[in-house]
């Protein structure tokens, strides 16, 4: 009788877990890692290419994310050679290539700046490139973070079709969730009809809080406590960066603290809400798993992560979120940076809000 009960009693409970799962929707994107997560170890020589690929995969992630002025040899246009161990790196280590990410120096060697065609020529070129590499996104940087680019990118559509790569202009902090930078590209797609051209938001638009560890690092660097806890409420309570900055400057005119208060406007703002995204959900290619501190419980101390991902999973969102670690730049001068450390417990989380583990 006991046993029956038991059995019985495990069948509802599966039946319970099979009917929950049956009404929620489950993960379709793909963990991967951007290699820029791994600066610190790259530039030092810690770390090669090959080692960065092979950590990704030891976590059982997929996608592979580069800068492709830090790691392609004699970009834009590598040897074949290269491009074929590229190639084979990937093969080897069972690894996909995600994301492309490329820079337009719109400010042509600091000197001028470019003009359209010269712009346009150059994404022709990493355009191209992407395409030797097997990568179906490209992310340009296309000059001031807020700033959007519709006629370079909107001219450079025909080469993006060309080599079937998609552009995914990078919405990134403090770009607002609602406004002209994402309404600029909608329009464009509107118009050309075109599936090659969408967008990277980044998860930093959806920061609560400053990280800790870049606050800590000001005040290491020379900024008053008082200024910092100032500025630390004050993008918590959603006063906007410029009148942060102007009640900072009215604290204190130190140069440490005008940085301090210059460098807190490239986060959030507060009120961007991950629901906003699903507008624009069917037009994501690429998602930049952006963090700065993984806490001991598995949790990112600034963004509110349980927040975010199930948007991306309602959205039916199929590509790559890919880990994105710049929290080192805020810590190097105190310890040595351990990225893979951090990066594997983002991915333990991640998979923790996939339903994986």
């Amino acid at each position: 009788e006991f046993l029956k009960t038991v059995t019985v009693a495990a069948a509802g409970t599966l039946i319970q877990a099979e009917n929950a799962g049956a009404q929620t929707p489950k993960a379709k994107f793909k963990r991967g890692v951007t290699l820029y997560s791994y600066q610190e170890e790259y530039y030092t020589h810690g770390m090669s290419l090959e080692d960065c690929i092979a950590e990704v995969a030891s976590m059982g992630a997929e996608g592979i994310e580069v800068i492709a002025e830090e790691m392609v040899p004699n970009y834009p246009d590598p040897p074949e050679a290269w491009v074929q161990h590229w190639h084979g790196l990937m093969a080897k280590y069972h690894t996909k290539s995600a994301c492309l990410d490329t820079f337009v120096d719109v400010y042509w060697g600091g000197r001028r700046d470019m003009t359209v065609q010269e712009s346009v020529d150059t994404l022709a070129a990493q355009l191209k490139l992407a395409n030797r590499m097997g990568f179906k996104v490209m992310r340009p940087t296309t000059g001031p973070v807020r700033d959007s680019a519709p006629e370079m990118i909107e001219r450079a559509l025909p080469i993006a079709e060309k080599y079937d790569v998609r552009i995914a202009p990078e919405i990134h902090a403090p770009i607002p969730t609602k406004g002209k930078f994402i309404d600029s590209y909608m329009e464009i797609i509107a118009k050309t009809k075109t599936k090659h051209l969408g967008f990277n938001p980044d998860m930093g638009i959806f920061a609560k809080r400053i990280p800790r560890i870049v606050l800590a690092r000001h005040v290491r660097d020379g900024a008053s406590e008082k200024v910092i806890q100032y500025l630390d409420q004050a993008f918590q309570d959603g006063v906007s960066a410029e009148t942060r900055a102007a009640e900072a400057a009215k604290m204190s005119n130190r140069e440490e603290d005008v940085r301090a208060a210059m460098m807190t406007g490239g986060y959030g703002p507060v009120t961007n809400k991950p629901s906003d995204l699903l507008a624009i959900m069917p037009y994501v290619y690429n998602v930049h798993g952006k963090f700065y501190e993984m806490t001991d419980d598995l949790k990112e101390y600034s963004i509110p992560y349980d927040e975010v991902m199930p948007v991306f999973i309602e959205g039916g969102y199929a590509g790559y979120i890919n880990s994105e670690y710049e929290g080192q730049r805020n810590t190097q001068d105190i310890k040595e940076t351990d990225s893979c450390e951090e990066i594997r417990r983002h991915h333990v989380m991640m998979k923790r809000l996939m339903g994986e583990a």
